[in-house]
């Protein structure tokens, strides 16, 4: 390319310390965060960073606007460090734009009529230099990025464990940046199987997978401070910073509808401290909530506390549980048995919920009557089965 007799390489090569100074004036004057860097900065970083953007233009033009591939690592090297330093992509961006445009303008000032058709060549060698170098400082900050979400991760996994096993919570919240509240609401979660999950046609794995992390976005986006997380198959353990309860169970209600599956969660309130037992107090009362047929939503042990209790290891436990040890041979008449004691012995909500007519629940509940000697429709007996159903929940 040639602009009033002049090749466009050597103009610039030529012009190259007048189109620096003139960069770094524009960069003060139009973009902020330079206007208040010391001036020394300006004269060392900046200049050197506005000095090699220049070189690379002036080179492109010989190349149809495509720096060199080295050159391209390098400025990805380079962005990943200012990155690390702080300072924002747009800043970075902006001094290869101004210094584009600077020496751009430099060319159009001595062009004549006759050089319409290489300028149309320069601004078309501009884009795609342009294109080259944004790609290159973006790749750059999203390595850094990808690097720093990584070391968060693992740095709030490990804040997790110490909170779950015992440690110095403290020491372990700063690598994480985690301000460690004064209460956490330690969550449980069981979530059932999503639809999909069930479908033929989908992938069951990535129907799961995807059904959890709508549970967990949606938890996550309701707090301004990080939801610590230790997420399991079917559903995982959140420690939520805050003590609001009531707020707790509103956002519950929109997580299960963003789930599109059922979801019990145990809660448990408990300073940083405390977090481990509370744990598992919060899983014990999540499962109860799912065994014995509780609607979605949170449950605190008090809400539970009854048939928590009848699962706990005893001598009482095992004769309970060893009550439908007849039913054994018979699932079919264990789901029927539990699913009726779940909807508040409503036979027609149980053979909805069974796919089967009245009548086939009627008879199965009769069967169950002769083979255990409790009979499901006798309110004598509702409760001592039960506290069959619970104890066998947990009876090995």
């Amino acid at each position: 390319m040639v602009i009033a007799g002049q090749p466009v390489v050597e103009f610039l090569r030529g012009r190259h310390r007048e189109l620096v100074d003139e960069v770094l004036e524009t960069l003060v004057r139009e973009v902020a965060i330079y206007g208040r860097l010391p001036r020394e900065l300006i004269d060392g970083d900046v200049r050197r960073v506005v000095d090699r953007a220049l070189r690379m233009f002036a080179a492109a033009t010989v190349t149809s606007g495509r720096p060199a591939a080295e050159e391209l690592v390098e400025l990805a090297d380079s962005a990943v460090r200012r990155a690390e330093e702080g300072v924002p992509m747009e800043a970075v961006l902006a001094a290869y734009f101004r210094g584009s445009r600077v020496a751009t303008d430099a060319l159009v000032a001595i062009a004549g009529p006759d050089d319409f058709a290489d300028l149309r060549r320069v601004v078309e060698m501009l884009l795609t230099f342009l294109e080259e170098v944004c790609a290159a400082v973006a790749s750059g900050y999203a390595r850094h990025g990808r690097t720093l979400q990584a070391e968060q991760a693992s740095a709030r996994q490990v804040l997790v464990d110490v909170l779950l096993n015992g440690g110095d919570a403290r020491s372990a919240a700063g690598p994480a940046d985690v301000r460690l509240p004064e209460s956490y609401l330690v969550c449980a979660l069981v979530v059932g199987a999503h639809p999909d999950e069930s479908d033929p046609t989908v992938d069951g794995q990535v129907a799961a997978r995807r059904k959890l992390r709508r549970v967990r976005e949606e938890l996550d986006r309701h707090y301004g401070d990080p939801v610590l997380w230790r997420p399991q198959a079917d559903g995982g353990l959140a420690l939520v910073p805050s003590a609001d309860l009531a707020r707790l169970r509103s956002v519950l209600a929109s997580v299960g509808r963003i789930a599109g599956a059922s979801v019990h969660v145990g809660i448990a309130r408990a300073a940083p401290d405390d977090v481990a037992a509370a744990a598992e107090v919060a899983t014990a009362v999540a499962e109860v909530a799912q065994l014995t047929g509780r609607p979605d939503g949170g449950y605190e042990l008090a809400d539970v506390a009854l048939d928590f209790q009848l699962r706990q290891p005893g001598p009482a436990r095992a004769v309970l549980a060893a009550l439908l040890d007849a039913l054994d041979d018979r699932p079919d008449l264990a789901e029927t048995l539990q699913v009726f004691v779940a909807t508040g012995l409503n036979r027609r909500r149980t053979a909805a919920a069974l796919a089967v007519h009245p009548n086939t629940v009627d008879n199965r509940l009769r069967r169950v009557a002769e083979l255990t000697g409790l009979d499901p429709t006798d309110s004598a007996d509702v409760p001592t089965i039960r506290a069959a159903i619970v104890a066998r929940s947990s009876h090995p």
